[in-house]
């Protein structure tokens, strides 16, 4: 929501005495309901309530800090009505929509249902988890990679980098994953893009099932993953399921520069596989 249809505002500087005051100025506060919050895509793909009151409550702090304010009574009145009946710690459960901005220009963009928790039905992936969204910034900035070819993704989760090739021009992208739940999120998903989803195929994966693995081998020009063990039990088997891929993992692993790198590699790692990136020459 934070960058969702700003326009002009986007290249402001918002931290600026006089952008803090056209932004406290209660024409544009009525515009903020009607462009963000009220916005069609808001109402019909909304954000986590919290997300909503964190944001509208940050917005009310800019205003009070100028002098002489007015505050919009229907912005106040949401505001209230929804901090009212919304449970604001970080324990928050149940789903919610995230939208993805993939470019400034077009917004061109990728919505996710997603679980507000961490683990839920037994997984950790009906969330996106950071690993995924440096992942997908990397593709949007090296759309050549993936443009063109075909793209398997290993425990792809809620879908947000394959989603992503997808949405910059990949051929084909097969998105994976071995839970239940999981797969029936992916696909929802998948729904929930027309602008890609005929290029989106969901499967499932057990990396366990080395003969499954192996048939990727002819169709799969790119292999992404994204946070997808922190089981170091897990980590031989994805090593074996990589073997049986060996029309991809034979040829090259792609060189990084030192400018990729800084855009693929999260600082202080925790996941014993944090990402996964291996394509033909």
């Amino acid at each position: 929501m934070r960058n969702f249809i700003w326009g002009d505002w986007e290249s402001t500087d918002l931290e600026r005495d006089e952008n803090t005051a056209l932004l406290a100025c209660v024409r544009v506060q009525g515009e903020v309901m009607k462009t963000i919050i009220f916005h069609e895509h808001t109402t019909s793909h909304s954000p986590s309530h919290r997300y909503i009151v964190l944001f509208l409550k940050k917005y009310i702090e800019k205003i009070e800090s100028t002098h002489n304010y007015d505050l919009d009574d229907e912005l106040m009145e949401f505001y209230v009505s929804l901090a009212a009946t919304t449970n604001l710690s970080a324990g928050a459960t149940g789903m919610c929509y995230k939208t993805y901005t993939l470019d400034k220009e077009q917004y061109t963009k990728v919505v996710l249902n997603e679980e507000q928790m961490m683990i839920s039905q037994g997984t950790t992936g009906l969330q996106t988890w950071e690993a995924s969204l440096r992942l997908a910034d990397f593709f949007v900035e090296h759309p050549d990679i993936v443009r063109g070819q075909k793209v398997v993704e290993l425990g792809a989760g809620c879908g947000l980098a394959g989603f992503t090739c997808a949405a910059v021009g990949a051929a084909h992208v097969l998105s994976t994953d071995c839970s239940a739940a999981v797969l029936k999120l992916l696909e929802s998903n998948r729904q929930k893009n027309p602008a890609f989803k005929d290029s989106v195929q969901v499967a499932e994966l057990d990396w366990e099932h080395t003969d499954e693995c192996a048939k990727l081998s002819d169709s799969a020009d790119v292999v992404i993953g994204a946070d997808i063990t922190y089981d170091p039990t897990i980590v031989p088997v994805l090593v074996n399921a990589l073997k049986e891929m060996s029309g991809v993992l034979g040829k090259s692993v792609m060189d990084l520069s030192e400018t990729k790198m800084a855009t693929l590699c999260h600082p202080n790692p925790t996941a014993d596989i944090r990402l996964v990136l291996i394509t033909r020459k």
